[in-house]
């Protein structure tokens, strides 16, 4: 049986049971609908799809608020053959450094490998802004991609900035599983419902980066089987753990210290790193491990190449207007400032109000490319 001749008899099912509790025969349904006896029995049969003009007016006649709409539209974007596949991840970063065990344990938990019985899963991953949160999940998400045979969606919820409406995001995603326009409902509640219908019997991967609360999340997670979500928070959704999607954390932490030199090794290269390794370190420590501040610092490393990492090393520990000029000329590597822990104790003084590089590493999305280390 086919998706689409499946959901037609779903459709019908659901048609004779809405039909049935509001104490109605197939004749009264009949004149009040103005359709024939004969039409409705074959729907209510699966012998015949329920058209989306049939299941507006059974809605309005038996008082279930879209209900049947729904599955219609579902079922009508199943059956056209011209709809775009879903592929919306973002590149991949080339490199991620010291995530072996998270990037396993975040395919493990995605693909249904935990040990926790049916749903959907939803993982969060969740740590300080420029750890690599949003690196991570990119990377998992591409590399088990294939096993979503339907599709990826996936949605910068702007946690950081000004948070999207998830009503918005509903919009957006209903547009790519098909759903026309002019058929998209305003209210929030009405394209959740929609969205889940249209994911109902798919398999999906969900990537939902960078929200800000479990309120902003909840109406974006798939309601059956088959799909997957990974979400990306500064935040800890503990509302989201509690709720039915039972969802389950995994918390970054910056790197560990051979981790976070290999990082910087793999931008300024071998030569230089085994030139000075105790300066080497000594810059990892100061950015903390966090491969945002390690990313930023390597790229002006290998910038200044008659630089050396000790005068480098010396140069990050003077005061934060020196700091700055690492990241003169660039709106987005202005962010960064504050980032290495010998500034956090000063940063209070400075009218931008950053005081940890943890509170506002995640802020650079751009820069050079040597490597891509996002957050």
């Amino acid at each position: 049986m086919s998706d689409v001749t499946g959901a037609t008899a779903a459709n019908g099912r659901l048609l004779q049971r809405l039909r049935k509790e509001a104490g109605l025969s197939l004749l009264r349904l009949a004149e009040l609908t103005h359709y024939n006896k004969g039409h409705l029995s074959k729907v209510e049969n699966g012998r015949k799809p329920m058209s989306v003009e049939l299941a507006q007016v059974c809605d309005q006649v038996l008082g279930t608020r879209g209900a049947l709409t729904e599955h219609a539209y579902a079922t009508a974007a199943r059956s056209r053959g011209d709809r775009l596949p879903l592929a919306q991840l973002p590149a991949a970063p080339r490199h991620l450094h010291g995530r072996t065990r998270a990037m396993a344990r975040l395919e493990r938990l995605l693909l249904g490998r935990s040990g926790a019985p049916g749903g959907v899963p939803v993982v969060c991953v969740d740590g300080m802004p420029g750890v690599g949160k949003t690196a991570l999940a990119l990377r998992c998400a591409h590399a088990v991609a294939h096993r979503f045979p339907d599709g990826t969606l996936f949605a910068n919820l702007r946690g950081d900035d000004r948070p999207l409406e998830p009503g918005d995001v509903l919009g957006s995603f209903l547009r790519a599983l098909g759903a026309h326009p002019d058929r998209i409902p305003d209210d929030q509640q009405e394209r959740a419902a929609m969205y889940r219908s249209l994911l109902s019997g798919r398999s999906v991967l969900v990537v939902l980066d960078n929200a800000t609360a479990s309120a902003q999340v909840q109406p974006l997670l798939p309601g059956s089987e088959g799909c997957a979500v990974v979400v990306t928070s500064r935040q800890h959704l503990t509302g989201l753990l509690v709720s039915p999607a039972q969802a389950t954390r995994l918390t970054l932490s910056p790197l560990a210290l051979p981790d976070a030199v290999d990082l910087l090794r793999s931008v300024i290269g071998d030569q230089r790193a085994d030139a000075e390794p105790t300066a080497l370190a000594g810059v990892a420590m100061r950015c903390g491990s966090v491969p945002l501040a390690l990313r930023i610092a390597a790229v002006w490393l290998a910038a200044h190449p008659r630089l050396s990492i000790a005068d480098f090393n010396r140069y990050l520990t003077v005061d934060t207007g020196r700091l700055a000029l690492l990241c003169a000329g660039d709106d987005e590597m202005q962010a960064i400032q504050g980032t290495f822990p010998e500034q956090r104790g000063r940063a209070g003084s400075r009218s931008s109000g950053c005081s940890d590089c943890r509170d506002c590493a995640d802020a650079h999305g751009g820069g050079p490319e040597p490597v891509v280390v996002a957050g």
